[in-house]
């Protein structure tokens, strides 16, 4: 008979996840809103360094039953992703 216990390791449930997607994109852009609207001194600095570093905190932060390793790969993910996306634009 197949041992049909749940795993021991904690999962985030999708909603979770999709609302921490929703809610780092806004302040994403709330942040990069805000810096353009003030025309802050080095705008383009702020916007490709502050902002990544920003929403990689959130995920961090809001992925507290989630491995410590796993936050942090996904943290970094978000703050690269969000760094070449600076680039681009």
């Amino acid at each position: 008979m197949p041992d049909t216990r749940p795993s021991d390791s904690p999962t985030v449930p999708l909603r979770r996840l999709l609302l921490l997607t929703v809610l780092t994109a806004a302040i994403a852009f709330a942040l990069q809103a805000m810096v353009v609207a003030t025309s802050a001194p080095f705008a383009d600095a702020i916007v490709l360094l502050v902002t990544p570093l920003v929403a990689a905190a959130v995920v961090f932060v809001w992925l507290q039953p989630y491995p410590l390793g796993g936050r942090l790969r996904l943290a970094a993910m978000v703050a690269v992703a969000l760094f070449v996306v600076g680039l681009g634009l």
